[in-house]
Parts: structure tokens; C-alpha cells; sequence
């Protein structure tokens, strides 16, 4: 008999265990890597093979599995032993872990079988992931020699068979019927035996036809050279991790271009992973362009279905590069020869559900398992990267000019404070409105970022100071203009806006704060603007995105409003003024990246203007006009920044210079969670007591910023340690592991 360990695909995060399972004769192919059906408890659920084994089990009665999901193990052995990496690194179940590299929601359909008699005599199970087929027709011999003594009579079957003599390959019902040949002549030739049937997967392609004409740039010195020492690493098939930083508008995507094509060159695959779905559009144009139906894409928007296709195509080669959101990182390829992973800092990258993995390093361990180069670009690297960089693990690129020679854009501090003191409540600085005007009069286009969407932030009684807050978490309710409703950003709870305050009773009722919905309104209002708005709010449809960025690049608007989804990637050359709102608006959390992600975010931002032949002009409204962060950013003088925060870094023991590991607990009853938060920093505690060797300090418990989500408590517990991995062992062995409410968080990008 063969017996398999399965991990069991339940949306349970404490099952670790694995279960052995009997394989009966029938499935006796099955091996590690295969999905499969297998009864557990009451219930038929999907596993996933992880390993052999020579017994069943003593504890328990085995069972048989059921049946298999695929015609193939869907795990090689690269992407097994990803997922078993994934497992123990993040302290997630190895069956958490799997399900990452299954397109979309994963499950089975059970459909009943029954006898003549109508008795139930068994089951089948298939995927919920539907493949797509057509039909399609090809000539036999028996064909072609009807085709060579040609009867006049039957001209219909003689033209049909003709067609199909000529073609390359099987024809579908529709290209027939376009030739002019009927349903009943395909079913006439059919059933004579002068044309064989078969069935062809259709693969979804919603980025087909949507290609733009291919560019091919002058490569600058400094991009030839960047793309001759990453050839190398292509052309030797050893991995290395390359830092490309460039200044915006340096040319990193012409280097992706040309390092993908050598790669394809040699016959393999490239995968491409972009921060935001907004940035999908005009880099898939590019890739598109240049290499046509070897381009697939992968993002949230796309149905499951779709994804899956997606990934049937990078399996089977049928596609040759990959761009992706940060889930594209668990694709199956065939040969993948190259990894891109564009800005590369930016925190979408980082799951904030369980498990918490960051797609960079997920990158990076399949590269050392495949031996292959990975190339990390940004105009503002994570200071991680940096740091390996400047250490010498990782390649260090420097692109430091324009690739068309244009200069950095002159940048503006506006000074809010002052504009309040001459009366100008309005959202926009006199500098940025008159620059908005001058734009739209020489016919420029402007960018102006806000990162907060809705209307206004908050809605306060004038009269007690009460919030109105969200009843399920400890959050104020943002009021947003359509719908004329208030909506929790956290928990997507909606209210009607109150008549009166539901403390005092008040009826005077009041907005505060300023979201993407209200400034759209102001900008609206000066003359000549036409304006488009880019949020989460307004690209619910799948191609939002794409068609509110082509409606601006084509000149019918001149001011494109949104959150951080605008401040990065775009290339539209017409684009001569960024304005950024509230720009010091994250400087202040109480997180040791505030920092860092302001000076990304305003440098990135900054960057979108005068990347063509017109100079570039930058308004960065701040309250803190002296700040240092808002200094050095509105100079670009990247290395300046780095070297203050990795000084303060160092001495405050925060990453690149030790590891971080944020314990969550979540609870309905308060005191409860805290009282457990507790018992996890006393384990700590009296691990490090036993232990004098090891190097750890433990934070908390203290509540999180946000301190109620969805009706439940959160506490944290930050641990520091350079050798967290005996901590994560440590945790992985005690009671805490498998506690339905205790979250782990290894690498966490936000400690609040």
C-alpha cells in the first residue's frame, strides 16, 4: 500500500497537523505536489500532497483518498519547497502557505452519480476553476483521399475539406462558419469520418488587443551599462540580486525591456511584479509592444478563472513574461530565467492578512532555488535593500540622469501655516492654484496627489467635540459625497449622515478634514479645469484603472487628482505640474517608517512632472515646511536621507540592523486579549532569562493604533532580535502557535 501526508485546505489558520491518507490502486501515480479529495470528518475537502509515507498511521483509521483535482502534480518541486519555506518562515500551516500558489478562491464541486435505478452509487469532484474549451475540426486520411477523387455532387463537404486540407491546425465551428462552412456539413463529414473532432482550451486574454505601437529608445551610458552587467547574470545562469536605482524618469523600465528580451532570447521566463494594479496599464502597453502574446498579466481584478488561465500559460510556456501585483509571485512557471520587481519599497508588496509574506522575499527565495538573477528597482530603495546593497549582497546600479536628458522638476514649498494667517481655507496653497491655472492655459497637464479618499475625514458635533465613529471600529466614519453616506475604511461599514449628534444630541453637525471627493469639488471650480479623479472609490471595474489614465493621457482632461496610486509609474510626458497635498501627513505616526514612506512618497510623486521636453514644476504643501524629511525630498537627495535614517535606525535597533516580529492579538473581550498578550510576553521573558545568550527585547503588550477592528480588540507585542530565528522556533514549539487569536507578523512593515 502508498500512503501520503496531506495538508488539508481549510480557511482554519491553527490546523498545522497533516494527515496520512491510503492511496488505492487507481491513484497510485499520486505523489508529492498533487492536489487531492479526501474525506475529513464530515466533510470531502481538497488537500495537497506534501510527502510519502511508508505506513498508516497507528492513532488513527487512515482513509483512502478520493480523487485527484489536476491531471498533473500542481507543485514541482521548486514550488514546494517554496511553500514549505513560506511555512516556517512566516509561522503560518504548511496548507496556508499552498494555497497561495492556487489561482483565486481554491475549492471542489461534488456532483452525485447515480444508477438506473436511481440509487446513489458515487460522487465526482472536479475543480471550481472552469476551463474554458471550443470545438474544433481537423481533416483525417480517410478525408483527404475524399478531398483527392472529389465529388461534384457534394460541394459543401468538398469546399469544407478543402478548407481543412490548407490548414495548419484544427479549425474552430466559428473560423469555419466565417469560410462560409455550415453546422450540418461539419457534422456530415463528421460522421462519414472525413473530419475528426476535438476539443481546444480557449485561454482568457482581457489584455488582448490593447497594445500600443513598440518604441525603442537610445540606451544612456548608464543604462547600457546596468543592462551589459545583468546580461551577465542571464547569460551565466546564476543568481544574483541586483539594486537598480535610479532617479525618477532615469530609464529603469527601458532596462527591464532589455534584460526581459534577452532572457526570452535564451528561451526562458520573466516575471514582472508591479506595486498597484494602476500601474498594470501602461507597462503591460510597453511589454506588449515589445514581445505581443508572450505577455500575460495577473492581478485582483481578473476573475479566478481568468487568473487561472493566467497560470496555465506561464506552466506550460505558452506564454513567455509575467506582469503581476505582489499574488503573481506564486505563479507555476516552466523555465523562469529572470525576476523584475519594480519599486521595489513600496509596502504593497506586504500582505497585511495571514500570512503576512512580502512578495520581495518570497522573489528572492524562488530566484536561490531556481538560480536566477532578480533585479530590484526604485528612485527610492527600501533602506533594507540599500543597506545589502552598500554591504555588498546585493549589486549595487546606479542610474543618475534622465534618460532624455531633462532636468529634475524645480519644487515649491508651500507653507500652509501662512496661508491660513492671510484667510485662504481652501485646500489649495495660492501658489499651487495659480500653477493650476497657468497649466491649463498652455495647454500642460497637471497631478495632484492626496492620499485620502471620501469627502471629509471626520464628522464632529461642534458643540460636545464627539466623533461620530464607526460601532465596530475604533475609528471616525469618513463621509463620502456619493451616496450621501459615511463608510468605514477599515471594516466597510456604512451610515447615514445623522441629523443631529448621537451624543449631545446636537444638531450642530460639522465636516473636517479634506478627502480626494472634496478637493476634486475645489479644483472643479477653477476656470478651464477639467479634472479626473483616480481612487480606490472611483476603479471598482476591472479596467478602471487603465481607462481613467488613457482618458487623461489624451489630452481631454488637465488635472488628474487621486491618492498614491498616482504618484508612481506614470510616464505621460504632457504632465509639466505635480501638486501634493498634506504632504507631512504620515511624518507624525507613531511608526519607526513614517519617515522613509513620506520621503518615498513625495519623491516618487515629485517625479511624475517634466519627464518631457517642458520643465518640470513642483507645489509640496506642507505645515512643516523646516522638516528635513520634506527637505532632503523635494531635492531628491536620496543618499542624504539614507544615511540620517539608517544612523537613527542603528541606534534604536530597528531593521536593516536587527529582525522584527509583531505578535497580534485579537480578541471581542478586551481584558481577555490583554491578559493573553501577557502570557506570551512572560513566555518571552523567561525565554531569554533561560537563555543570557540570546540578544531580545520585548515591547508591550500596548494596543494597536487602530486599537478595535470589526468588533475586535488589538493588541501587539513588538519583539527585536538578531536571531529571530530561535524566537520563531521558540513559538513555533509553545501553545501560542496554534491559538485561533494570536497573529504573527515576521518582517512586519508597520510595528502600530
Amino acid at each position: 500500500m502508498k500512503y501520503v501526508n496531506v495538508a488539508i485546505n481549510l480557511p482554519v489558520k491553527n490546523l498545522f497537523k497533516q494527515f496520512t491518507y491510503q492511496l488505492p490502486p487507481e491513484l497510485a501515480h499520486v505523489d508529492v505536489g498533487w492536489r487531492v479529495v479526501v474525506p475529513f470528518g464530515a466533510q470531502t475537502v481538497e488537500g495537497f500532497v506534501v510527502a510519502l509515507e511508508a505506513a498508516a498511521p497507528a492513532e488513527y483509521a487512515c482513509k483512502e483518498v478520493l480523487a485527484t483535482l489536476d491531471t498533473r502534480p500542481w507543485f514541482d518541486a521548486e514550488m514546494l519547497a517554496t511553500a514549505l519555506w513560506l511555512s516556517e518562515y512566516y509561522l503560518c500551516s504548511p496548507a496556508e502557505a499552498m494555497r497561495l500558489f492556487i489561482p483565486g478562491k481554491t475549492g471542489i464541486k461534488r456532483q452525485a452519480i447515480y444508477n438506473e435505478s436511481g440509487k446513489l452509487i458515487a460522487y465526482e469532484y472536479e475543480n471550481k476553476l472552469k476551463i474554458k474549451t471550443r470545438t474544433c475540426f481537423g481533416i483525417t486520411a480517410a478525408g483527404r483521399a475524399a478531398l483527392a477523387a472529389y465529388d461534384k455532387r457534394v460541394r459543401a463537404q468538398m469546399h469544407a475539406l478543402t478548407v481543412l486540407a490548407e490548414a495548419a491546425k484544427p479549425m474552430s465551428s466559428d473560423e469555419l462558419a466565417a469560410v462560409q462552412v455550415s453546422a450540418a456539413t461539419l457534422r456530415t463529414i463528421s460522421e462519414k469520418g472525413w473530419a475528426e473532432r476535438s476539443e481546444e482550451r480557449i485561454l482568457r486574454n482581457s489584455y488582448a488587443n490593447r497594445t500600443e505601437l513598440k518604441d525603442s529608445l537610445q540606451l544612456t551610458e548608464e543604462q547600457r551599462q546596468a543592462v551589459d552587467v545583468i546580461g551577465d547574470a542571464i547569460a551565466g545562469q546564476r543568481q544574483e540580486t541586483f539594486l537598480l536605482q535610479g532617479i525618477t524618469g532615469s530609464g529603469k523600465t527601458e532596462v527591464y525591456l532589455r534584460a526581459a528580451m534577452q532572457t526570452l532570447e535564451a528561451g526562458k521566463q520573466v516575471l514582472l511584479l508591479v506595486p498597484e494594479i494602476a500601474l498594470t496599464a501602461q507597462i503591460v502597453k510597453r511589454f506588449q509592444a515589445w514581445f505581443g502574446d508572450d505577455v500575460a498579466v495577473a492581478h485582483s481584478k481578473l476573475s479566478q478563472n481568468e487568473r487561472a488561465d493566467v497560470w496555465y500559460k506561464m506552466r506550460t510556456n505558452a506564454a513567455k513574461l509575467l506582469i503581476g501585483v505582489r499574488s503573481a509571485v506564486f505563479a507555476p512557471f516552466a523555465d523562469l530565467g529572470l525576476i523584475i520587481i519594480d519599486e521595489e519599497h513600496e509596502s504593497s508588496y506586504k500582505q497585511d492578512e495571514r500570512p503576512n509574506y512580502h512578495a520581495r522575499d518570497v522573489a528572492l527565495k524562488r530566484a536561490r532555488l531556481s538560480s536566477v538573477p532578480v533585479v530590484l528597482g526604485s528612485a527610492t530603495p527600501d533602506l533594507e535593500s540599500f543597506y545589502k546593497a552598500r554591504q555588498g549582497v546585493y549589486t549595487h546600479l546606479h542610474l543618475l540622469q534622465r534618460a532624455n536628458g531633462s532636468l529634475l522638476p524645480q519644487v515649491e514649498i508651500a507653507d500652509m501655516r501662512l496661508e491660513l494667517q492671510r484667510g485662504n481655507k481652501s485646500v489649495l496653497s495660492s501658489a499651487l492654484s495659480d500653477a493650476l491655472l497657468q497649466t491649463a492655459a498652455q495647454g500642460e497637464q497637471a497631478i495632484v496627489l492626496l492620499n485620502r479618499r471620501g469627502y471629509s475625514t471626520f464628522v464632529m458635533c461642534r458643540d460636545c467635540g464627539e466623533s461620530v465613529v464607526c460601532p465596530h471600529c475604533a475609528v471616525a466614519l469618513v463621509y463620502h459625497s456619493t451616496g450621501e453616506a459615511m463608510r468605514c475604511h477599515y471594516c466597510g461599514n456604512t451610515a447615514p449622515l445623522p441629523d443631529e449628534c448621537p451624543n449631545c444630541h446636537s444638531r450642530r453637525i460639522r465636516f473636517f478634514g479634506t478627502g480626494t471627493q472634496k478637493a476634486e469639488a475645489e479644483i472643479a471650480e477653477l476656470p478651464d479645469i477639467k479634472i479626473l479623479r483616480m481612487d480606490q472609490d472611483s476603479t471598482v471595474k476591472k479596467f478602471a484603472h487603465e481607462d481613467i489614465l488613457k482618458a487623461f493621457s489624451s489630452g481631454a482632461y488637465n488635472v488628474l487628482l487621486g491618492t498614491q496610486m498616482v504618484a508612481k509609474g506614470h510616464d505621460i510626458p504632457n504632465v509639466t505640474l505635480v501638486g501634493i497635498l498634506s504632504a507631512d501627513s504620515t511624518l507624525n505616526l507613531p511608526d519607526f517608517r513614517a519617515s522613509e514612506r513620506t520621503f518615498a512618497l513625495l519623491t516618487q510623486a515629485a517625479g511624475r512632472a517634466g519627464r518631457g521636453d517642458k520643465p518640470g514644476h513642483v507645489v509640496l504643501q506642507t505645515y512643516d515646511p523646516q522638516n528635513p524629511v520634506i527637505r532632503l525630498a523635494a531635492t531628491q537627495d536620496y543618499d542624504a536621507f539614507a544615511a540620517g535614517e539608517l544612523e537613527i535606525r542603528q541606534e534604536l535597533c530597528y531593521p536593516p540592523y536587527t529582525s522584527l516580529l509583531k505578535i497580534t492579538v485579537l480578541d471581542k473581550d478586551e481584558q481577555r486579549g490583554n491578559t493573553l498578550a501577557q502570557r506570551i510576553v512572560n513566555f518571552l521573558q523567561i525565554m531569554q532569562l533561560e537563555n543570557t545568550a540570546q540578544e531580545l527585547q520585548v515591547l508591550g503588550p500596548f494596543p494597536a493604533i487602530v486599537a478595535k477592528v470589526r468588533d475586535l480588540y488589538r493588541t501587539n507585542i513588538l519583539v527585536k532580535s538578531p536571531q529571530m530565528e530561535a524566537v520563531k522556533q521558540a513559538l513555533w514549539q509553545s501553545e501560542f502557535k496554534e491559538c485561533r487569536n494570536v497573529y504573527f507578523d515576521v518582517d512586519p512593515i508597520s510595528v502600530v
